[in-house]
């Protein structure tokens, strides 16, 4: 019976040891971000602790008089720091920035090396001390499985790995899926270590069988995370790296995507901040870029029947679409915290989730691509940064012949492109890839980092452009949003000549080589080709 007992608490500490890296990897996204190499660089950290645990404890757990005293004393340790779990990781962040900026004081940031050595050795000192115990649980559960009948160790240390695996699955599906949705990262971590304090106080019950005065030892650690616990910062201020603030006025932790949005009045300033990443904010350099978006395609397409709008964010860009005469609005987000979040964009989207003629759907813009039968007039990209983990294969030759696809053969394409933390020869090759697709492709550009790669069915001329925008002078909004047909004009940089001439002949970006290094190293060079191209 108490074998048995023991494969069933095994079986919980696999589940909860994944749910563990999968929460502390989505915490630590909000640090350092959403790409493979801040991944790679907890991932590392975490599965070289659980190896170091199992092997320091492999080498001594047969010499134990007390193993199952120290399993329940590992369970215990796993429960105290995963309480502490929330202030390590919240203080993280400030921690991170200000490491990086003693590295590189100067303009600009780090390099990518640099960077990933940070996240690499940030990561190992926060989650050593944690999975060098979730990786001892492995070598002490198996010593006390196989103690009784060593002439079974290969089935026992088998069975001991099949549960340990199987518990693994669990613990990958389910906080995703079910627990950070309802309880949020937070309380996740908190409801795992109630879980590791029942599992040793488990233990320590079957040891009382015959030391009665070890029974009640997890009493005492129990109070002690009640205290942590009450001592937690208030609010949900996990999806934010500079911490709780009265400017937060939403805030919700999804299967895909952390979001929390700050609006501060007295400025006009909103702002998102997605998986810790700045999102949508309403100044006046990113608010012109997103009417851009929305404005640019019915302009030249006044006529469409209808438009797609591929990364719908905080609909920005899909309420000034609508208040042009197109009847029919497709939007398509990964995001159901995303459009959630529009909501207080109101004003900026001026009111689309209201607007009969949108019809949102919760999908990859990829997928829906790929599913839909529909041809579309315009189509309209704002994905976030193509280093972003969610967001590279956008920026794909194969994703450009998706949308070819599903656009008219009269329609418009028009993505949002950005140069900041792009190398130059990655945004060479978007824009050279992008044009390999769309021969008539032209280059926007509207201040700061926002550029715009726009596709038209015929090559687009200045005097067609002017004639086309000076209809636009009846629409108010657009006036408003963008300016005169003068300043709209002034947003082009370079026509599809001068486009090719700058990309030059090179290497296309396929899903098999979408590799954009995160760098701003030549940020400035971009910038001032880019202001040399609109007489800036």
């Amino acid at each position: 019976m108490r074998r048995y007992l023991l494969l069933v608490l095994f079986f919980l500490s696999g589940i909860s040891g994944l749910i563990y890296e999968v929460a502390w990897v989505r915490q630590a996204s909000l640090t350092f971000g959403v790409s493979v190499y801040a991944y790679s660089a907890v991932l590392a950290a975490y599965m070289g602790g659980m190896a170091l645990g199992s092997y320091l404890w492999g080498r001594r757990i047969d010499k134990a008089e007390r193993p199952l005293i120290i399993y329940a004393a590992l369970e215990v340790g796993i429960a105290i720091l995963a309480v502490l779990s929330p202030f390590v990781l919240t203080a993280l962040n400030g921690f991170y920035a200000t490491v990086a900026q003693a590295l590189h004081p100067g303009v600009g940031a780090p390099s990518l090396v640099v960077l990933t050595l940070l996240r690499l050795v940030l990561s190992i000192l926060v989650l050593t001390p944690p999975t060098l115990l979730i990786g001892a649980v492995f070598p002490v559960v198996s010593s006390l499985y196989t103690r009784e009948q060593a002439e079974k160790v290969g089935q026992r240390i088998g069975t001991v790995n099949a549960l340990n695996t199987l518990g693994a699955i669990l613990g990958s599906l389910v906080p995703g899926f079910l627990l950070v949705p309802l309880l949020g990262l937070r309380n996740t971590s908190l409801a795992l270590s109630a879980v590791n304090l029942a599992l040793g106080a488990g233990a320590m019950w079957l040891v009382g069988r015959t030391r009665p005065q070890v029974r009640w030892t997890p009493l005492p650690v129990l109070g002690v995370m009640l205290i942590a616990v009450l001592a937690m910062p208030p609010g949900l201020y996990l999806g934010f790296r500079e911490g709780p603030s009265k400017y937060l006025v939403f805030y919700e932790e999804g299967v895909e995507t952390t979001v929390a949005v700050f609006d501060v009045a007295e400025q006009d300033f909103k702002v998102s901040f997605v998986n810790g990443r700045i999102e949508v904010p309403t100044d006046a350099v990113s608010m012109r870029a997103f009417r851009l978006l929305g404005h640019l395609p019915p302009l030249l397409r006044p006529e469409a029947r209808n438009a797609l709008v591929l990364s719908f964010g905080n609909g920005v860009a899909a309420g000034s679409l609508d208040t042009h005469s197109i009847p029919v609005i497709d939007a398509v987000d990964l995001s159901p915290e995303m459009i959630e979040a529009a909501k207080v964009y109101w004003q900026e989207n001026y009111h689309v989730l209201h607007s009969p003629r949108l019809h949102l759907r919760v999908e990859d813009a990829r997928n829906y691509l790929l599913q839909t039968g529909e041809r579309y007039d315009i189509i309209t990209t704002d994905a976030t940064h193509p280093s972003n983990a969610s967001s590279w294969a956008l920026f794909t030759r194969e994703f450009y012949e998706l949308v070819q696809q599903r656009l008219s053969s009269d329609g418009v394409f028009i993505q949002w492109l950005p140069f900041h933390s792009l190398t130059e020869a990655d945004y060479k090759a978007i824009m050279r890839t992008f044009r390999s697709v769309f021969p008539h492709a032209t280059l926007w550009y509207t201040g700061g980092s926002h550029t715009f790669l726009l596709s038209t069915p015929q090559r687009l001329t200045e005097e067609a452009l002017m004639n086309t925008l000076i209809r636009s002078l009846d629409n108010q909004i657009v006036l408003d949003d963008l300016g005169s047909p003068w300043m709209i004009l002034g947003y082009w940089a370079w026509d599809e000549d001068e486009l090719m001439a700058y990309v030059g002949p090179g290497a296309l970006v396929m899903d098999n080589n979408a590799f954009f290094l995160p760098s701003n190293a030549e940020t400035e060079r971009i910038l001032a080709t880019m202001q040399a191209a609109v007489g800036q």
